[in-house]
């Protein structure tokens, strides 16, 4: 399932707008869903908002579907979907058929959920997409501009914490009971088909992700004993190493991490078990304490990984500033980077970056603006992909001057020293301005 268009009437900041996520009729992939997307504008266009529509979209869906097997819906917060009252559309593509989900239906429905609970079932029996969300893993991942914050859970142990003085003894049987309600806890919390992280609401998502990891860790002693106690001498050694080489870490570090770790002269310790599930080590081999650790860094683990251990076949990811605290050199290979991860993924992506916009194609690109009115309008990007940044400021962000005032003044004193050199009969004082002109135009680059 991909998101193929949003038509909006009247919603917050949007009045009267449309947008197409399909490629131009000029294009190879012609009439297709858009396999990345990219909203750019300034502060109050709205490109959260956008982000946000879609997302609840999904929460919706997964509710209804949730209605149909007879199970306990997901998202009470239904009350904080104002869209209910607004004239908006979202169109889908599913398996090369098209469908226009209009929210005005509901409108009239305010408080009452399960009449609009039942007209979403309706929709989904009526265009046969029940099956469709059966066989969906994951239907959207919403990414929070805040996502590095959640890092924790896999930098720090979570495990032997205790959080009352009760948790020091503990009978056989409420230890087991309590492993019992983890393991159905987390379980949950991964089969949800669609996922927000970010909000720091999310720790038993993050224990799903990691529980190969600690299922290993905590499977390492006994099977090291058991190996050393009941293997042949000679064959010992091989069958540790077996065990050694098949700690989950070790294809996470190839597949996923160490590839951009590696911009950063950093790589996965994936030699070391134990209660913290993910370190990082130089490629001296020197081991980096999880608490110095950069935002940045952290922030490119917490996206990767739930990118990387979900099956996000078909799922649309929804990324609020993937730019957050990573250096230019990094953001060059974010958007690509994010593509290899999950490549059957639709992935929606908010920026102020022209680094990241630059890995758009134009029509991949919108581009949110007010007019002389103070409404939203749309565009797509010009800009070819992979353009120079400052074009894509230039021609996509619409900003005509990247200079600012000090270099301004300075281009200008650049252009009168010319102007100077032209006029001037003085042989001398001719040098002189030629060279104080050089060396302006060496520090400005000119």
């Amino acid at each position: 399932m991909k998101i193929t268009g949003i038509d909006i009437g009247e919603y917050r900041q949007f009045k009267n707008i449309k947008f197409d996520f399909t490629y131009p009729a000029d294009h190879p992939k012609a009439g297709q869903p858009l396999e990345k997307v990219c909203f750019i504008g300034q502060s109050g266009t709205g490109k959260t908002t956008l982000l946000t529509i879609i997302w609840n979209f999904f929460q919706l869906l997964e509710d209804s579907y949730l209605a149909i097997n007879n199970q306990e819906i997901i998202h009470s917060n239904w009350g904080k979907f104002d869209f209910f009252s607004s004239p908006l559309s979202i169109i889908i593509e599913n398996k090369g058929s098209v469908y226009s989900y209009q929210t005005e239906d509901l409108s009239k429905y305010d408080r009452l959920i399960n009449v609009r609970i039942g007209i979403l079932m309706k929709w989904l029996e009526n265009n046969n997409l029940i099956d469709t969300i059966k066989n969906t893993q994951k239907l959207s991942l919403l990414i929070k501009e805040s996502i590095a914050r959640e890092a924790d859970a896999f930098l720090f142990d979570q495990k032997n914490q205790p959080q009352t003085f009760s948790d020091f003894i503990k009978t056989d049987t409420q230890v087991e009971k309590e492993k019992v309600d983890y393991e159905g806890r987390i379980s949950t919390a991964g089969s949800k088909k669609v996922i927000s992280l970010g909000d720091m609401q999310s720790l038993s998502t993050w224990q799903y992700l990691l529980k190969e990891i600690d299922d290993y860790d905590e499977a390492t002693v006994t099977q090291i004993k058991n190996i050393i106690q009941n293997t042949p001498k000679a064959t010992v050694t091989e069958e540790l190493q077996k065990w050694v080489e098949a700690d989950p870490r070790i294809k996470l570090a190839e597949e996923c991490l160490n590839p951009i770790l590696n911009y950063f002269f950093l790589e996965l310790n994936d030699g070391e078990t134990g209660n913290v599930p993910i370190t990082l080590r130089t490629r001296q081999g020197v081991k980096i304490d999880s608490s110095n650790m950069s935002t940045g860094t952290r922030q490119l683990l917490a996206t990767a990984i739930p990118i990387y251990k979900f099956d996000t076949t078909d799922t649309v990811i929804l990324f609020d500033e993937p730019e957050r605290s990573l250096f230019p050199d990094i953001q060059r290979r974010l958007i690509q980077y994010y593509k290899d991860l999950a490549p059957q993924a639709q992935f929606f992506f908010a920026t102020h970056s022209p680094i990241i916009a630059s890995a758009f194609e134009p029509c991949e690109r919108f581009i949110l603006y007010f007019d002389e009115n103070g409404e939203v309008k749309c565009r797509n990007g010009v800009a070819p992909i992979g353009d120079d940044p400052n074009d894509v400021l230039r021609q996509d962000f619409g900003l005509n001057e990247l200079m600012l005032d000090k270099g301004l003044e300075a281009y200008q004193e650049y252009r009168r020293l010319g102007s100077l050199i032209r006029q001037e009969t003085d042989e001398k004082r001719k040098n002189e301005l030629i060279a104080d002109r050089i060396e302006l135009g060496n520090r400005y680059n000119f």
